[in-house]
Formats: structure tokens, sequence, C-alpha cells
């Protein structure tokens, strides 16, 4: 981080939706524009948040003392608040606990693990604002360095594919040495309709309230270990055998880090903007691919979306498991290590490296997958960064923005034919991966838990709902198209976007019928087969492999026995599941892709030989006698 001594916001005052900032008033972590817009224009209102946390010496466990300071913007008293520790929503077990049930002017108790409730002594008025104070003890998941494979991350991600909750993702968790860390304080609940929400209808997607906040972290770790985190460092000192870092942040989503003995870096600056890439040692090589895609995209952003705020980015390798390639913050993003090592599938990496037409260069697929992640990362430093969403109830605005932006940026750097390609691989693929394993088309504006599982989530959020924008740039043509981005950002800068706002844009002058036609097709209805076509295999993995008999036919056996109805579709989706550590909760559509996909018929294989394959492959064995 960069170690600059730098004054802190703690905004006194108006309990408004903005206030204007003194000239004295710095504002940390944003650049100079923007803190002279925000001296003009005002400074939204933001819950403010002091952490003083505290790592073990193996970076498994830690102490944290945290103060909320909680304003009541209603029109009744408020008897009691609700927070919310996000990295227990997910996890089989609490992860963070209060260590204390008593507060200055409160009581606090722990409901759910993901709840703690402040029953104030005295009732907090309408516009009045008071600060909750709370001890928390928390333990990082301890993950094996092969859960963190591409191979073991795959495997991890397949039972919460049939579940309608998300997976333990690592967010909070240690590997090799390495401490990522987000979701492990306490932050203000959600509120809707005047009440807070202190569960989750589902936790697939992102846990995270979308609110702003201003920072200020005091961080001790054990000497030698660099933390790189959303905000700027500030004063670093030396007690004995611990380091106390200073961390402070303004009009953040939310606040996070990574810790370890074993980080190093690689930077470029790009328009003023420190741009980043950490890495663990060994994979140095990695972490440059990772800067250039950072850079890159970076500046593609900013030159069509608009100013990014932030004096930094920060692009860290970080141990993300459970089918995440990567997370968003506020100024950082972290990219999954399955990203930055080689590719070893086992014998299914051997069986996609030697198809008929050559294979897949696994190699080249990892550095790509490795780019799409980051740029789609970096993207979201605008979509839901600087431009905030409903990301419970509206999904696709933010998700589907990144995805199209990651295909903007293979477009500015290795042009069309090479954006389409990658468009196949990495995200109509996730459509059609869906349709083979049996999940129907639908709407991909919906909330998070109205897509009941996992699998349909990724399809239609991810993989069908980036194609509306193509369609709606050759509809209205680039100018009016970056136009509109450009004017979204501008627009709803640090506030929360109405979900159809970038559509309203687009749908102004002459072309307001097409854009509303797009607009339904694309997030309202079922045209996503006609739209995508039917799946290829070919497009869909790339190189020779695609076309390799033996692979088609397990890969459509697969989706066949997943899709089908009876005894062996339940079979392999509770193998999946079991697999994937899903035990044997959830359930898959019955219904079929149609035209025959994934049936025995003449020459295809049955659902009994796809199992076999896929058990012998993932035992080590050559795939079963009997597949094509």
């Amino acid at each position: 981080m960069r170690r600059a001594i730098l004054g802190m916001l703690w905004v006194a005052g108006s309990f408004g939706p903005a206030h204007r900032a003194s000239a004295q008033e710095p504002l940390p972590h944003l650049r100079p524009a923007e803190r002279a817009r925000l001296a003009s224009a005002g400074v939204p209102d933001a819950t403010r948040y002091e952490l003083d946390l505290e790592l073990a010496p193996d970076l498994r466990t830690f102490t944290l003392d945290e103060r909320v300071e909680v304003d009541n913007p209603g029109s009744a008293p408020l008897r009691s608040v609700v927070l919310r520790v996000f990295a227990n929503a997910t996890s089989s077990r609490p992860l963070v606990t209060l260590a204390e049930t008593r507060s200055p002017g409160c009581r606090l108790s722990q409901p759910t693990a993901s709840a703690i409730v402040a029953e104030l002594d005295a009732p907090l008025a309408p516009g009045e604002r008071r600060t909750i104070a709370l001890r928390l003890r928390g333990q990082l998941r301890a993950l094996r360095p092969d859960e963190t494979s591409m191979t073991g991350a795959s495997l991890g991600s397949l039972g919460g594919l049939f579940s309608g909750h998300g997976g333990d993702y690592g967010l909070l968790s240690e590997s090799e040495g390495v401490a990522s860390m987000s979701g492990f304080f306490a932050v203000l609940a959600r509120r809707r309709a005047g009440r807070f929400e202190q569960s989750d209808a589902s936790t697939m997607g992102d846990l995270v309230t979308d609110a702003l906040g201003h920072y200020r972290a005091r961080v001790v770790v054990p000497d030698g270990v660099e933390v790189v985190a959303t905000g700027e460092e500030g004063p670093v000192r030396v007690r004995g055998a611990r380091t106390e870092r200073t961390i402070e942040g303004a009009l953040l989503r939310d606040f996070a880090l990574v810790a370890s003995r074993r980080l190093h870096h690689v930077d470029r600056d790009v328009g003023g903007v420190a741009v980043r890439s950490w890495y663990v040692d060994g994979d140095e090589a990695a972490g440059r691919e990772a800067l250039e895609a950072a850079a890159r995209a970076f500046a593609l952003f900013e030159r069509r979306f608009g100013p990014y705020p932030y004096t930094q980015l920060d692009v860290v390798e970080a141990p993300i498991v459970g089918g995440a390639g990567g997370v968003e913050f506020s100024g950082m993003v972290t990219v999954a290590t399955m990203f930055y090592r080689p590719m070893d599938l086992g014998p299914l990496g051997a069986l996609l490296g030697g198809g008929a037409g050559g294979g897949v260069d696994l190699e080249a697929r990892r550095g790509a997958m490795l780019e799409m992640v980051t740029a789609h990362e970096v993207a979201h430093q605008w979509w839901h960064g600087l431009v905030g969403s409903d990301s419970r109830r509206h999904p696709w605005q933010d998700e589907a923005l990144a995805q199209y932006s990651g295909i903007l940026y293979f477009e500015d750097r290795y042009g069309a034919a090479r954006a389409r390609s990658e468009a196949d691989q990495q995200v109509a693929a996730g459509y059609h991966m869906m349709r083979l394993m049996g999940q129907p088309d639908g709407p991909a504006d919906r909330p998070v838990a109205d897509f009941g599982d996992a699998l349909r989530y990724a399809g239609l959020v991810y993989g069908k709902a980036p194609y509306l924008y193509p369609a709606l740039r050759e509809a209205v043509g680039d100018r009016r198209f970056f136009g509109a981005l450009a004017g979204y950002v501008r627009d709803h800068r640090f506030a929360i976007a109405p979900p159809r706002a970038l559509l309203d844009r687009m749908a102004r002058g002459p072309r307001r019928a097409r854009v509303r036609a797009l607009e339904r097709r694309w997030l309202d209805e079922a045209h996503g087969d006609e739209d995508l076509g039917e799946p290829d295999l070919g497009r869909m993995i790339g190189g020779g492999a695609g076309s390799d008999p033996q692979l088609q036919g397990l890969l459509r056996g697969l989706g066949g026995a997943l899709g089908g109805s009876g005894d062996q579709g339940d079979l392999l989706r509770g193998l999946l599941r079991t697999l994937g550590g899903g035990g044997g909760q959830g359930g898959v559509g019955q219904g079929g892709v149609g035209r025959g996909a994934g049936q025995g018929g003449p020459g295809g294989p049955s659902g009994d030989d796809a199992v076999r394959g896929l058990l012998e492959l993932l035992e080590g064995g050559a795939p079963a006698r009997g597949l094509p």
C-alpha cells in the first residue's frame, strides 16, 4: 500500500443524503479531482466504521474491536439495530462470534450466525446518530493447497450447482500463509420498508448491503506480514514482533484485506492511478500478466465509462474457492490462485489436450481466464463500485455489465474475432452448460433467490444477460451506446441506480421502441436458445478438443443424465453433490434440453456410460469403454 500519511474523513454534523466538505476535510483514498467534485457537489452520507483488528501469528485467528456509527433516517424511534456478519452466512459453523454482550448504551446478542442485534437502552430518535461498540473473535477457514487448484476448486463447486444457497468461497480463509479477509466484521444491515434484514432468502451471489461506508482500520500483524486492503495506508509502526498499520478510506462499498509474508507486487502508473498486481511467491509470471490485463482494462474503462475515483487499484492473488473466480471491493479486487498456476486437470486435462484437432492449449486458456476475471473485476469498480445497485433484487444489473466489459477488453486488446471467441468460451458457455444440464431458460432480471439454484443463476445472469449489451450497441450505434454508459456513471456516481436506469437513458429518442423490445427480450423473456444457438462444444471449449468425439460423448452424456428424470439422473446428481460437498440436498429441473440432447440413441452414450466415464476420469483411469 502507498505509505503516505493522510488525514482521515470523519465528517461531522449533517445527517442528510449529502453535505459539503470543507477545504480542511481531506478525503482519503480519493483523487484530487474527485475531492474537488465532492467539495462542490457534497459528500454522500455513509456509515462510519472504526476497526481495531489484531491477527494471530499464524494468520488463522483474530480479535476485533469495532465501532459503528448508526443514524436513524426514519420517522419513528429505533429501539434496536441489526448488524450483519456475512462471513457467517455461508459457513457451516460461525467463524465470527461476539466476545462480549454488553456495550455502552446497548445490550448485544447473536440470535443467528450472521445477525447481531443491539437492543438500545434508550430509543434512537429520528435524525439522531449513535455509536455501537462491539468486540468480536474470529477464525479463518483453513484451506488445503489442493482446494485452491483448478481441479479442487471445480470439484468443490459442483455440489452448489444444485442448491439455492451459495457456498463458502473462502472469503474468510487462510491457505499457504495467505489470509483473505472479507465479511469478517459487523456491517449495518440492509433496511427495507423501514425494517432491518436479519437473514437472506438465498446465499447465492454477493452478500453485501450495497451501502457506502467510511472506514478507519488499525491492523496489527506479525512483523514481516504485508497487508493489502481497501483504502490507503497511513502510518506504519513497529512494536517489537508486531507491526501496526493504519488504513483509511472514504466512500467504499466494503472493507477487505489480504495479509501474508509471501506477497510481492509489480505496479504501473495509469493516468495518475497506481495499479498494483500482488502475487504469492513463485507466481510472478502470472502476477505480471494480471498487471498487464488490469492496466489495459483500467485505461479502457476510464476512457469509455468515466473517471475512476480512487488513488490506487490493487489486484491481489487470493485463495478463492467454490467456483468463484474473483471478488470485487472498492479500490481492490481479489483473483483466485487457480488462475496463477498451471492448469492441472489430471486425466480430463489429458483428454482436453489430446483431442483429434490438436486439443486445447491449457496454458493459453489459463491465461485467457486470468485476463477475463481480472477485466471483469476491474469493471466492477464502475458497476457496483461507483454506480451502486441492488445486488440482491437485481443481480444482473452489475454482473451482466461487468461480463460485457470483460469482452470489451478482449475486443480492444485483440480485436473483434478474439472477443467473439472468448465470449463463446467464457460467457455464452455458462448458458449452454445450464441448458445441457436440463435447466430451462427464463427471465434474467429477478431476485437472487428466485433463480432456484446456482446453475441457473450463473447461466442466466452471467451467461445470457450480458448479450443484451452487444444487441443494444448494434441497435443504437457506438456513439449513443458509450455515451449512455458514461452518462449513467455521471448520473449515479456514489449512489444506487434504479435497475433499468441505463436502459432508460439509451431509450431516449427515435430508437426507444427498439431498445425497449431488446430489454424485454433479454431480461424478461426466454429466447436464449434462439438468440445464442444450440450448444457447440467446439466453440465452448475451443481448440481441436471441442470436436473430439470421446469428449463430446462424455459431456453430452453427462448433460442428458443430469437433465433427465429417473434413477440415472438422480444417481449422477447425487454423485456430483457428494463430490462438491453438497450432501443430498437441492434439486434440478427435470425438463430436457430438447432435440434429443443427451439421449442414448444410436452411436450416443447412455447415462451409465457418462457416469462410468466421469468416475474413471476422477479416479485417474482411462475413459470408460463404450464411450464413442
